[in-house]
């Protein structure tokens, strides 16, 4: 139904604006491209507008440089396309998450805490990524997928799949980036670009971070913890912290990794990730925020002990809740 609305509303109008979340990463910027792409196919009238820049790391896609960055945009259209976004807060050029009258706003995510605050909303948090959506969003106006449609897609599910290695990784997604490689893009490039980009300067970011990673005495909860201190002492930005929340995940025996990341003055914002076993969701929806059973986050408001405190104290409620949750299980099992 969500789909059927959203191709009702392209083909009834002329004018788009698309947009996605602050501190946008490859399923936000690939998306956005993709559906300019397919939109101008149609002959309508697009313009692509967010808050941030796109990431050093994405720039190598084809009409990254259209993209405009503003805090606002006063031009007239017909309806806004807000992609991969699960929350109006997280919309940059809504101010304070006040939505915008008129236009309509069509509201394209894969996030299972979606607020569905669109006019028309299309949400399938059973996809793998919100490109995943715009593939078959391509496919129901029958637009055929150039290559460049195509990197722009591959680049979502690329990402979102940590190069298909993560547990949203499935024989469809595999089946789809086999017709895009078929459609001409080259993969080794893509990820070239995307992961072997790095700077001298993040790479030492890094090392700093690998050499504070702390752990708890269980040693089944990871983080690391970034504040503007660190920026200034290897002259990084937010931008170099991507998927620097991998590194704690990635030790044996840990099952929920937290990065800590100064935003600014007694604010941080907060990434979860799981190994699996814990559903990360329900630690972001205690701060007020969101995301994806393995994958989560939110902003949480102090100074960074007072933040650090409530945040890993509830990682570790949420451990104790699924052991004891387990050994329910089995005492049933096993009366």
């Amino acid at each position: 139904m969500g789909l059927e609305k959203v191709i009702k509303c392209i083909k009834e109008n002329k004018r788009f604006l698309i947009t996605t979340h602050i501190n946008p990463e490859g399923d936000a910027i690939g998306s956005v491209i993709a559906l300019a792409l397919i939109l101008k196919k149609l002959g309508k009238s697009v313009v692509v507008c967010n808050t941030d820049p796109v990431p050093r790391n994405l720039q190598f896609l084809p009409y990254s440089k259209k993209i405009k960055q503003a805090k606002e945009i006063n031009n007239r259209f017909d309806a806004m396309f807000v992609l991969d976004c699960g929350s109006k807060d997280r919309v940059g050029l809504f101010k304070n998450g006040a939505m915008p009258m008129p236009p309509p706003i069509v509201n394209i995510d894969h996030h299972i805490t979606n607020e569905k605050f669109g006019y028309i909303n299309y949400i399938d948090a059973k996809a793998t990524a919100t490109g995943d959506i715009i593939y078959r969003l391509a496919k129901a106006l029958k637009i055929k997928i150039d290559k460049n449609i195509a990197t722009a897609i591959y680049t979502t599910l690329l990402t979102e799949t940590g190069s298909f290695r993560y547990s949203n990784t499935n024989s469809g997604i595999l089946r789809i980036s086999a017709e895009l490689i078929d459609a001409g893009i080259n993969p080794w490039r893509i990820g070239q670009q995307i992961y072997e980009t790095n700077t001298f300067q993040r790479l030492k970011l890094l090392g700093i971070l690998l050499d504070e990673m702390e752990t708890d005495s269980t040693g089944k909860v990871a983080w690391v913890t970034i504040t503007s201190a660190h920026y200034a002492a290897t002259n990084t930005t937010a931008e170099d912290v991507e998927d620097f929340i991998n590194f704690p995940r990635s030790i044996k025996g840990v099952e929920i990794a937290v990065l800590f990341r100064e935003s600014k003055e007694d604010l941080y914002k907060i990434s979860f990730r799981s190994r699996g076993t814990i559903d990360v969701t329900r630690l972001a929806l205690k701060f007020g925020g969101g995301g994806h059973k393995y994958a989560a986050g939110c902003t949480v408001k102090g100074s960074l002990n007072e933040v650090k405190e409530k945040v890993l104290q509830a990682a570790v409620e949420e451990m104790e809740r699924k052991i004891v949750k387990k050994e329910k299980t089995l005492e049933s099992l096993n009366p």
